[in-house]
């Protein structure tokens, strides 16, 4: 039940301020779902909806924020969607699980801060040494033609573009 009623509120929140861009509505199920995985066992239904609607929400605004502002290339938003709505969720399972918020209790808001922040410290440093050692050793940047044909042409030698096929 509360799966589902986080992407309810992950798909409403993210149609409304999305402004009905599909993206929006199809990744907002998911950022609710993302941000419930941490407490769907311990919060009350409906605060597994708000769970769902601020992280639909903040899916958008730093999707938005990302692309545009920041100029950051990531296209599908794996950053807000994983990291801020996984963050958001660990940090809500505290507000949320809690007896006086409809909860079953036995969190603590404080276990969960420092959790989550643990988490995206060892995250961030794993992504860094990982990255980090590949751009070292092998690069992790494809030439401006291979950038140009894209990585399905380049790497993979297959299209995911239907119009350059040619063998159809």
């Amino acid at each position: 039940m509360n799966s589902l009623m986080a992407m309810v509120g992950g798909t409403l929140v993210a149609t409304v301020v999305g402004k009905n861009d599909p993206g929006f509505i199809h990744n907002g199920p998911l950022a609710g779902l993302v941000a419930v995985c941490a407490g769907s066992d311990i919060m009350h239904p409906l605060g597994a909806l708000v769970v769902g609607g601020i992280a639909g929400g903040l899916f958008v605004w730093l999707f938005t924020l990302t692309q545009n502002r920041w100029k950051i290339d990531d296209v599908l938003g794996v950053w807000p969607l994983h990291g801020i709505c996984g963050a958001w969720g660990g940090i809500a399972a505290g507000i949320f699980g809690s007896t006086y918020l409809g909860g079953i209790g036995g969190v603590s808001i404080l276990a969960q801060v420092v959790g989550t922040l643990l988490g995206v410290v060892i995250a961030f440093a794993g992504g860094y040494l990982v990255y980090g050692v590949l751009k070292k050793t092998v690069g992790i940047r494809l030439t401006d033609e291979e950038e140009f044909n894209g990585a399905d042409l380049s790497i993979h030698q297959t299209s995911a573009s239907p119009e350059r096929e040619t063998n159809w």
